[in-house]
């Protein structure tokens, strides 16, 4: 897999096959994201979704974020589509310890099989800690030149860090992926997807009482805010989903790869491998 074939089927018309691996009931924007990728099989074939761990708020530990982000995902894809064909991993009960030892999980061996088997490319579009994806490329490393990972985290290389929520609750993991020579697209959190923005008035004007699906989300939504007034709400993760479905509103650059420093900082080296670093995200053309 090259960069050049990625940019290459990110603007084509053909459906892609992708493996979706997220922390689904970390926020609401995950929920949003599901139900996008599955409402556009014209682009994206989904062969599997994995659940990722996560730990905030919303769970006790990165084992109890993943068994209720892989409950949401059927949540969602019921919602979507009750006839849904694909099947729900799920993933690592912890982060990555050590770039050298895999995190053992159903969703680290899953998405190797899936990519080794499948005669054409597979891609995989990571929406939280990374522990699924780099657990996979360390204990079958040969997956490294078949596929990609377009990843949604970390902050933009003109950030004052790089502490964002996917990357910071799983550096050890973002390391092996940068590190591993995969074939990578980067959407950065704060400064570029961080325009990605809604609001519950627009959302009430376009997806309440459509069906049962569009009032989970909005109503999900909702329930997120403790003060509505004059609020907006960024859907982070659609934009992994719209880098198929709406290319050009994405403008990228392929540069070296940084290095994550164990301070969650970005050590920028003109040695390194390019990867394709997404800069500007224009909302509109998305929503």
């Amino acid at each position: 897999m090259t960069l050049e074939k990625l940019l290459a089927d990110m603007h084509s018309n053909k459906p892609l096959k992708v493996i979706i691996d997220t922390d689904a009931y970390n926020e609401i924007d995950d929920q949003y994201a599901v139900a996008y990728a599955m409402r556009s099989p014209e682009r994206l074939d989904i062969q599997a979704i994995c659940a990722a761990p996560f730990l905030n708020s919303r769970s006790t530990s990165a084992e109890d974020g993943m068994v209720q982000s892989y409950n949401e995902i059927f949540k969602i894809a019921k919602l979507a589509d009750s006839n849904y064909s694909f099947p729900i991993y799920e993933g690592s009960r912890q982060f990555l310890c050590s770039k050298e030892e895999p995190v053992q999980s159903e969703a680290a061996d899953k998405i190797a099989e899936i990519v080794t088997s499948c005669d054409e490319p597979v891609y995989i579009i990571a929406l939280g800690a990374i522990t699924n994806v780099a657990s996979a490329i360390i204990k079958h490393p040969e997956i490294i030149k078949k596929t990609a990972v377009v990843w949604l985290g970390g902050q933009a290389l003109h950030w004052n860090d790089s502490a964002e929520f996917n990357l910071g609750e799983d550096v050890l993991a973002a390391k092996v992926v940068f590190d591993s020579g995969i074939t990578l697209l980067q959407i950065p959190c704060r400064g570029v997807c961080s325009e990605f923005i809604t609001t519950i008035p627009e959302l009430e004007y376009y997806l309440s009482g459509k069906n049962t699906l569009c009032d989970y989300l909005v109503n999900s939504t909702k329930a997120y805010a403790k003060d509505q007034f004059a609020w907006s709400k960024q859907i982070w993760d659609v934009t992994a989903i719209g880098i198929f479905t709406a290319p050009e509103a994405f403008s990228t650059d392929i540069i070296p790869r940084p290095r994550i420093a164990s301070s969650m900082t970005y050590e920028l080296d003109s040695s390194r491998l390019p990867y394709i670093y997404v800069k500007r995200i224009k909302r509109d053309p998305i929503y």
